[in-house]
């Protein structure tokens, strides 16, 4: 699997997305210094040329895939480059909450670029954490857990868009956790930082629930499309309870996803057309589960003794 290719959306999405509502507040008060996405800001505003080109994607899969050797000189200057930003992020990955703050109701103009940055410093991060993995496997261990949990607050928030962007990051993390322990091992300390980061972010490893009603929610409101503002009538509205209710549960049971699709395929429209397919979504949520049972089990299998 390609897991770097272009998360798949439209413009269509995109904009519907830039008019998604807007996250309650928390009722209880927050430092906004301790809010992980105004360093992970930062950390966007100091990478330095980190945009990889397709064909550098291209080899990034097949080096997690283990079909083509890591040139640590391939990406030696890139990494220097942005040491400081990597570095940034991993001190945003320890604090306690993630808000990315995005004001939705700016409608077409609100900011969503952060997603594309996001992917663009995770990918930075893996090639970060197999090139300290040649020379230096606690560092490696320690920006490996830092961009699970970096890859993790990606979705806060969001909706579909941001969560399969999320899930992409996550399975590179994972991928080379499994390259890293392959080549050097790990001590138990390692393998416990790694288990520990793990364990946080749960079986699923993100909130495909709250990502799916997210996404949905969107067309409660008026959404501009190509042909212009769209407003749902209460007959569409009714559907769109209904398909949402049968979304959630088919992410649990994907048995019910034939039901599921028919409901969409026979909704008023234009649901039809702006609801993300229900079995690719489902794909995308199994194989993260999939690649966690992996990685869970490389961890608890291979160890090597403490230095």
């Amino acid at each position: 699997m390609k897991i770097f290719r272009c998360v798949a959306f439209s413009s269509l999405a995109l904009t519907l997305l830039a008019v998604a509502a807007v996250q309650m507040l928390a009722q209880t008060p927050v430092k906004h210094g301790e809010n992980a996405a105004l360093r992970y800001w930062s950390a966007f505003a100091q990478m330095q040329d980190v945009a990889l080109t397709d064909a550098q994607v291209e080899k990034l899969n097949l080096i997690l895939e283990g079909t083509a050797p890591f040139v640590e000189s391939t990406y030696k200057d890139l990494i220097e480059r942005n040491r400081k930003a990597l570095r940034t992020m991993a001190r945003g990955t320890k604090l306690p909450y993630c808000d990315w703050g995005i004001d939705y109701q700016l409608g077409p103009d609100a900011p969503v670029d952060y997603v594309r940055k996001a992917l663009e410093l995770g990918r930075l991060n893996v090639l970060y954490a197999l090139h300290l993995g040649i020379s230096d496997r606690d560092a490696a261990v320690q920006a490996l857990a830092a961009g699970v949990r970096f890859s993790h607050d990606v979705a806060n928030g969001g909706t579909m868009f941001s969560a399969l962007a999320a899930k992409n990051l996550l399975v590179a993390h994972l991928r080379a956790m499994a390259f890293i322990v392959h080549m050097t091992g790990l001590s138990e300390d390692d393998r416990t930082t790694l288990q520990d980061v793990l364990a946080q972010i749960g079986p699923e490893g993100l909130d495909w629930r709250a990502a799916v009603e997210r996404e949905l929610r969107v067309f409660r409101a008026p959404f501009p499309t190509r042909e212009g503002v769209q407003k749902l009538d209460p007959q569409a509205k009714e559907a769109l309870g209904r398909i949402t209710a049968l979304y959630v549960s088919a992410l649990s049971n994907p048995a019910e996803v034939t039901e599921l699709e028919k409901a969409i395929a026979g909704a008023p429209q234009p649901l039809p057309k702006l609801i993300p397919a229900p079995s690719r979504v489902v794909e995308q949520k199994q194989d993260l589960a999939q690649e966690l049972v992996k990685a869970r089990a490389i961890l608890k299998r291979f160890a090597s003794p403490s230095r």
